[in-house]
């Protein structure tokens, strides 16, 4: 079987954060059971291009894992070869699977799909969340949806990857054909880090020596408004005047917010219990989620936030804000499950202390649940049946 695999962005192009180790991830799962996947991208990766990718032709990166990045004329816009290409991309595929919505990639695709009569199936990534929605050129997403998408949409069999995402479908397209299945992770992979006392953790990511951290809380995504760094900040300053020796790292690319974090920071006379610590890559941040004694999501929206199971599949519990997917995890014993209010953020971190969130708990049940064999079959089922 050949999946013709579509998206705006592929990896390394890491400045997309989840979603881009998620479908990198995929590729590589079903290249390892014999599924062939092309993977038609582009060389965006944030407001760069990607550096030392094959623009010309497909490159095989692993194992039945094929990738061109099409060159973008005008970054995250448009691309001439990507538009006069990918009509024989498609062709060669069995299975069409497009990542993303509001992107001319989306409907070139989708265009070439239906001419061509082919399975299409469509993975939105929070496309339809009323965050998104209604935040910047809300006007263009409803001529989009309506005049761009809404002929396919009984054409296409839509991939949410939690409950909330299938429910915004929905409410969009009410008949739509929706099946959840969520990113995965490979959990053995995030097993058997070294552990680091916390004072060394904190002077090797933020270069400051403090005699006595207590604990190390950490964060990480985008510098985006929607990932809420704004109100954990907040939340922190409540929380630290009692625990004077407790530290919060921020890890993530800076998408527009970082200037008004740096600035919330100094006045609130953080400086020396907050740090945005940049761009993290795997084993940094494996190091990071297995160290840290709490790891917390304050988004204002996610569909998923593969960073969840990352750090339980590390035995480390979470914060995770009411505006995500993720309320299983207190009937689980893995988090605390919070309104994303300061005050509800602060006191998650005081009741965390004293729950009985285990190490195996963490693990069993995102091994159960996100790893990638329980993921993979899931999603061979839904390429394969007709």
């Amino acid at each position: 079987m050949k999946v013709s695999l579509i998206s705006s962005s592929f990896y390394p192009a890491i400045f997309y954060g989840g979603p881009i180790s998620a479908t990198w991830g995929l590729s590589k799962k079903l290249g390892e059971k014999e599924v062939e996947v092309y993977v038609s991208t582009t060389n965006a990766n944030g407001i760069e291009r990607l550096k030392n990718v094959n623009t010309k032709s497909y490159e095989k990166v692993t194992k039945n894992v094929f990738v061109r990045y099409y060159h973008e004329q005008i970054i995250n816009m448009f691309s001439l070869s990507f538009i006069f290409g990918i009509f024989s991309d498609i062709r060669r595929s069995d299975v069409v699977y497009i990542q993303y919505l509001f992107h001319y990639t989306v409907l070139i695709s989708l265009l070439y799909s239906f001419l061509l009569k082919k399975k299409i199936i469509l993975c939105p990534r929070g496309s339809f969340s009323s965050f998104t929605l209604s935040n910047k050129r809300s006007w263009l997403k409803k001529i989009w949806l309506n005049i761009f998408i809404s002929p396919f949409k009984n054409k296409i069999i839509w991939q949410a990857s939690s409950y909330l995402e299938k429910k915004d479908i929905l409410s969009r397209f009410e008949n739509a054909r929706v099946v959840i299945i969520a990113d995965g992770i490979d959990f053995e992979s995030f097993q058997k880090s070294d552990n680091i006392h916390s004072r060394d953790l904190v002077k090797k990511y933020t270069n400051m020596e403090f005699q006595e951290v207590s604990e190390v809380v950490f964060s990480m995504g985008r510098l985006h408004k929607i990932k809420g760094f704004d109100v954990l900040i907040d939340a922190f300053c409540i929380y630290v005047k009692d625990n004077p020796n407790s530290k919060l790292l921020i890890a993530g690319e800076d998408d527009g917010a970082k200037d008004e974090l740096e600035i919330q920071i100094q006045k609130l006379n953080l400086e020396e219990s907050v740090f945005l610590i940049g761009l993290v890559n795997f084993n940094q941040k494996k190091e990071l989620l297995t160290n840290s004694s709490i790891f917390i999501l304050a988004s204002e929206f996610e569909s998923f936030g593969i960073v969840i199971p990352e750090s339980l599949a590390c035995g480390t519990p979470v914060i995770v804000s009411d505006k995500t997917a993720w309320k299983d995890i207190e009937k689980n014993n893995c988090g605390i499950f919070v309104k994303k209010q300061k005050e509800h953020l602060s006191n998650a971190f005081q009741q965390i202390k004293i729950n009985n969130f285990t190490e195996n708990n963490c693990k069993k049940y995102v091994e159960e649940n996100f790893d990638w064999e329980v993921i993979l079959e899931k999603f061979l089922q839904l390429i394969t049946k007709s």
